[in-house]
């Protein structure tokens, strides 16, 4: 336990002094690396590198410049349009607009904050506009954006699945129905909501016009159907889909959206500094697992929570607690490195399937992007609406309560996660 204690109070600590979470995650290794007595720094090198030298990571910058690609070209607009077309008629359409358009969007980019930067400049004064509270408009932006790393493709995903050595085309369609969920449920509370406050009712689009909108959709919506049926048919995998996603996203770029081949160098290092920080955290968390694994803090985790109870659920109930804790003070980058390599053997312990485990993290480290002290998405979210992050914080404290029964749901009826893998 004593290497536990170390490796929580190192990190905490480096992390509440203000060192950027990539570096406070290689100094934690750097302690822990004394602490076993492997005072070797050619090792931590060797570890740093060979952490972020793995097939399956590849996918990572394909998918980031994918998104970049179609953010250019001014996909979110249309994906808005469309969204507008199919729900924007009903009372308070605008916030099923913004769920569908996160839920359409997450098909692209895979990532939260790209969602709620791409998203909520538009739809926040759009809301707001059109008689909206812009706390609620906030909120709705937020809790939708979380979606994104949970529908295939799913950066979280692909990090996880090459950490734990789970199937990342498992992960992906593990994710699927519980994103949907999410977004149900947000559907079900913005009714209440929108009929408890009065939220008006969008104008009604005719079916020409809603064709119309379809004819300019449709290439953003063939991109995740090319993911999902190429990756369930078996005729390539996660990574392969990534080069797949960057082609496409490319060829529908000069053909369809008219980018500019003078924007790309823009385009190019926008996703080549994000693909840069994740791979920072990665190398690191990497180097920090494997210190993690000498000194034998899976084992001894494993142990302890045997010897506290035998049930399976019981387990999953303080998996649920302890992930919803650690989202709230890390990141659900450094989170999933930090976490899986010790909860993994505990689960699989208890016989709890990878790949439901996998779900259950993301679902949960996702959740923890929108709670304070650390969630990116919140202050995200309020640099866009100009909110007090109080009031945003306020406002999302029922959508915590929804988005905690369908954690609950996806934790304990397993097939909600497991039917589609079982496809494949």
């Amino acid at each position: 336990m004593a290497a536990i204690l170390t490796f929580l109070v190192s990190l905490i600590g480096f992390t509440i002094i203000g060192v950027p979470i990539g570096f406070a995650v290689g100094l934690t290794a750097i302690v822990l690396m004394f602490f076993i007595g492997m005072p070797e720094p050619m090792v931590l090198a060797r570890r740093l590198v060979t952490g972020i030298d793995v097939y399956t990571l590849l996918a990572i910058p394909f998918f980031m410049l994918a998104g970049e690609i179609m953010n250019r070209a001014g996909l979110v607009h249309d994906i808005l349009k469309f969204a507008n077309a199919i729900v924007g008629r009903f009372r308070g359409g605008l916030a099923y607009v913004n769920v569908v358009g996160s839920m359409l969007f997450a098909g692209i980019s895979g990532s939260a904050v790209a969602d709620t930067a791409a998203l909520g400049s538009l739809e926040i004064p759009m809301m707001e506009k059109d008689g909206y509270d812009k706390p609620f408009s906030s909120a709705i932006t937020a809790a939708s954006a979380i979606i994104g790393p949970i529908i295939p493709p799913s950066i979280p995903m692909i990090i996880l699945g090459s950490i734990a050595q789970i199937s990342i085309a498992k992960l992906f369609l593990g994710g699927t129905i519980p994103g949907i969920l999410i977004g149900l449920s947000l559907f079900g509370y913005s009714y209440y909501v929108a009929k408890r406050r009065g939220y008006p009712v969008s104008k009604s689009v005719n079916f020409k016009e809603f064709l119309q909108v379809f004819k300019k959709t449709i290439w953003a919506l063939i991109l995740p159907l090319i993911i999902l049926g190429g990756i369930i048919a078996g005729i390539f995998t996660a990574t392969e889909a990534g080069a797949i996603a960057v082609i496409y996203a490319v060829i529908i770029s000069f053909v369809v959206y008219k980018v500019k081949l003078k924007e790309y160098p823009e385009i190019l290092k926008g996703a080549a500094l994000n693909t840069g920080v994740v791979m920072l955290v990665c190398g690191a968390a990497m180097a920090l697992t494997w210190y993690l694994a000498v000194a034998q803090v899976p084992q001894s985790l494993t142990e302890f929570l045997m010897n506290f109870t035998q049930s399976k659920w019981i387990f999953l109930l303080v998996l649920n607690i302890l992930l919803f804790f650690v989202g709230m003070v890390i990141d659900l980058t450094p989170a999933l490195f930090l976490l899986v390599p010790i909860l993994l053997p505990v689960s699989k312990a208890y016989g709890v399937d990878p790949v439901h485990f996998g779900v259950i993290v993301v679902a949960n480290l996702c959740v923890g992007l929108i709670t304070p002290p650390v969630g990116t998405v919140l202050y995200v979210t309020t640099s866009i609406s100009k909110i007090k992050l109080e009031k945003l914080v306020q406002e999302l404290m029922p959508m915590y309560l929804v988005l905690f029964v369908v954690l609950m749901l996806i934790t304990y009826v397993p097939f909600l996660v497991l039917w589609l893998p079982s496809l494949i």
